[in-house]
């Protein structure tokens, strides 16, 4: 049945947008025509970009002109317009014209190359770095010198109100329900894992989405940060690479090649890091009760993760409005930590026992992904559709041996499969000058399945965990402007089943259910003020769905000390976002501001208890009251010399928990504002050198029973332009000073602190170096399978 729904559904959208295109102006309609060529070769320039922008520069027609560089753009109203041709490598030409004719020709229509790029001169430092539109920002990164030899974690610290904490786990705004994607795309794997090995070198942009239209999925309370890896797209054979490798066993490295050849672009990549971290992890719980010896365990740490992917794949254009990609991608990632632990009880300062324990875990995956896309662009519209599968398998295993305690030894090990398959197809239909429409449909289902066996002081209890997620949606959305304001406004509507069953082989089944049919409206509003400034205003409602592994009640122990079980009583939580945004860019300096509010109902948070029957601490999953965070982020670059370049970030924010049983809450006297800090400063010195200077700061963070210490960290960078600047030498130190981080846990009878510090300072050197693209002019194209959310 809900296979039957998801075509209808599938079916009614094609339905409805056929009648769509259907639709003609009956206005007085002009074609145009033209040939782009070389203004120095005076050779065409084919696939090229060519718009028509009325006066409100918004695009009613356009498209891509052939091999011999010629254009055609068919039924247009009479009227004034700008021509706009736009490359790789060229300037961008923009050119007025009148259509006061049945057929305008405009011959031939010479662009300039942009010497600074044919010449390689170093013009990135003034790339904007942040790019904002009316529901999202984007940070581009792919040039920024932080992003040569690290991982993308360590990127994501660099860019405004995103939060990377030492285990990798990332927060935006404030709240670590954050939806991450990879190119557009979910990840089975937990992302933050990936991104501790993935290089940085790998990526192009990030795009920040705190108040998501109705096109974006609604998950995440914070909104979606969306990691674009590189795809070149220039004419002939092209491409980049880099390696890296740093103290420690800290290797990386990167090849991105592209060959352009008339209709066809194929391309392929493959990536590959791999980190070992030697970290320290000492953890002190104490009790209310006072005849409780106090638990103190201080463990050495060693966490190592390696991953690699390889993905290829081809463009075919078949003609000026048609494209058709399809790609394959093989991944792998192996990880895990070993840890060396002194266990000791003790009464006030003096030793009941003592003991060793050893911590092992495991993670291994590997997996593959196909996607097949298909753009088609009308006279007054778009049709995009995107069929994307995603299969794989990962074995999971954790071991807890005491050195005397031997009873309390313990072993897990999980088996998991999935297999995950999405459709989504998407129309954009311009009305008129000022307005136009979209919508569309995905639809998505997970199935998962794992085997598990828990070894638990001695005795073997093995379990089947099915998992299955169907979620089907609609949406739509009008723009619409109004003099200096933009408008969009939409309404997504969503309905989903997720089922779960654990079987034991005793016959204590336990399965849950979740339906629910939800609406997700979104609104947009932005006003120009003047050439320089930009307000805007944004509302959004999202929700956070329980994970797969959330919902698991069975225990999981990583070591004799604590045990992690998931809570099948979960339910989705909702909240509602609205955004205050404000950028100025003039000259030398940018500056985004920004004023949140979010509120959150039926969080889902991970919280503990202690267990006084077994002496550890149970970690689970549970819906607690409402949540209120509001919150304001301050965001500047400024180029104070031609060669010192500055960017700050400020970011506060506010939040208040109200749990009904008051179980899992932080105490009262806690200080709900919290604060970060980051510095990015660069230098352009002589001899092609490049110093670069990055510090953060993290004051005082509190959420549902958790409290962390002010942490701080400060990292430093040199880069030289090499091979006429083609390629690039970089020597990096990361976490000169690093405070670590300490976490307060507030239970109803205990109290625990962790404090963990990973391995510093860390030294590395990188080389990275690319290639073609640079004869014929540079010819190319705006790819639109590149992974952007457009």
């Amino acid at each position: 049945m809900k296979t039957v729904n998801f075509s209808v559904n599938l079916i009614l959208l094609l339905f409805i947008s056929i009648i769509t295109f259907a639709n003609d102006n009956l206005d007085k309609k002009g074609n145009v025509k033209g040939q782009i060529i070389d203004q120095k070769e005076g050779s065409p320039v084919g696939y090229a970009t060519v718009s028509l922008n009325n006066k409100d520069n918004v695009s009613i027609g356009g498209g891509l002109t052939d091999d011999e560089g010629r254009f055609r753009i068919k039924n247009i109203p009479y009227g004034n317009y700008t021509l706009v041709v736009q490359f790789v490598g060229y300037t961008t030409l923009q050119q007025q014209i009148k259509i006061s004719t049945p057929n305008t020709d405009l011959g031939q229509i010479k662009i300039g190359e942009n010497v600074e790029q044919l010449e390689e001169v170093e013009v990135r430092a003034e790339k904007t770095s942040i790019e904002r539109s009316i529901d999202k920002k984007v940070v581009n990164v792919s040039d920024a010198m932080i992003a040569e030899g690290n991982s993308v974690s360590e990127v994501l610290q660099t860019i405004p109100e995103i939060s990377v904490g030492s285990d990798g786990a990332i927060s935006l705004r404030g709240e670590s329900n954050v939806r991450v994607l990879i190119d557009g795309k979910p990840s089975q794997i937990d992302p933050a894992q990936i991104f501790q090995t993935l290089p940085a070198g790998s990526i192009e942009k990030i795009e920040v989405i705190t108040n998501p239209s109705a096109k974006y999925d609604p998950d995440g309370l914070s909104g979606i940060i969306n990691v674009i890896t590189k795809k070149d797209k220039m004419k002939g054979l092209n491409g980049s690479a880099n390696i890296g490798a740093g103290t420690g066993e800290k290797y990386n490295g990167y090849l991105g090649l592209n060959y352009r050849i008339k209709k066809f672009n194929f391309f392929g990549q493959g990536s590959y890091g791999e980190n070992r971290f030697e970290n320290q992890k000492d953890l002190k719980r104490i009790y209310a009760d006072e005849t409780i010896p106090t638990f103190d365990q201080k463990g050495d740490n060693i966490r190592n993760g390696r991953y690699y992917n390889t993905k290829f794949g081809a463009d075919y254009f078949l003609d000026s409005t048609n494209t058709i990609t399809l790609f394959a991608e093989i991944w792998n990632w192996r990880g895990g930590e070993d840890n060396l632990y002194t266990n000791t009880n003790l009464i006030g300062d003096q030793i009941v026992s003592s003991q060793q324990e050893i911590g092992i875990q495991k993670n291994e995956a590997q997996g593959y992904s196909l996607s097949l896309n298909h753009r088609k662009e009308f006279k007054k519209g778009i049709l995009e559709s995107d069929g994307y599968f995603n299969g794989g398998e990962s074995e999971f295993s954790t071991a807890s041996i005491l050195e005397s305690d031997t009873d309390r030894n313990s072993s897990v090990n999980t088996d998991a499969r999935w297999n995950y398959a999405s459709l989504k197809v998407d129309y954009s239909h311009q009305i008129n000058d000022k307005s136009s429409l979209e919508t569309g449909y995905k639809g998505e289902l997970l199935d998962a399945s794992a085997q598990i066996s828990n070894n638990l002081v001695g005795e073997i209890v093995n379990y089947s965990y099915d998992y299955d997620q169907y979620i089907n949606s609609l949406y739509g959305s009008y723009n619409i402007a109004l003099g200096n304001y933009a408008v969009k406004a939409g309404l997504r509507g969503e309905v989903a089943t997720i089922d779960g069953t654990v079987k034991t082989e005793s016959g204590q089944d336990t399965t849950y259910s979740i339906n629910y049919a939800s609406l997700f409206p979104t609104l947009h509003i932005q006003r120009q003020l003047g050439e320089f400034n930009t307000l805007a205003v944004s509302y959004s409602r999202r929700i956070n769905r329980p994970g797969i592994f959330n919902m698991l009640p069975i225990e999981q122990r990583s070591n004799s000390s604590t045990v992690s079980v998931g809570n099948p009583n979960l339910q989705p939580s909702y909240t509602n976002s609205i955004s205050l945004d404000h950028s100025y860019n003039k000259g030398k300096l940018g500056l985004n501001t920004s004023v949140y509010l979010r509120h959150s109902t039926d969080i889902i948070r991970n919280v503990s208890r202690y267990d006084s029957l077994q002496d550890l601490t149970v970690y689970t999953w549970a819906n607690l009251g409402s949540s209120m965070t509001g919150g304001a982020s301050i965001s500047a670059n400024y180029q104070i010399a031609k060669w010192w370049n500055i960017d700050a970030n400020l970011n506060f924010f506010y939040l208040d928990i109200q749990d009904d049983n008051e179980e899992f809450t932080v105490p009262t006297d806690a200080n709900p504002i919290n604060w970060t800090a980051k510095l990015n400063t660069r230098f352009t010195l002589p001899k092609n050198f490049t110093l670069q200077i990055m510090g953060r700061y993290a004051g005082q963070q509190y959420d549902a029973q958790n409290i962390t210490q002010p942490t701080y960290a400060l990292n430093l960078a040199v880069k030289k332009a090499v091979l006429k600047r083609k390629g690039n030498i970089s020597f990096k130190i990361d976490d000169i000073i690093n405070s670590g981080f300490t976490k307060d846990v507030f239970g109803r009878d205990f109290q625990e602190q962790t404090y963990y510090l990973q391995e510093r300072p860390v030294y590395r050197l990188s080389f990275s170096y690319a290639f073609g693209g640079q004869f014929q002019g540079r010819k190319a194209r705006k790819l639109h399978s590149s992974g952007g959310m457009n």
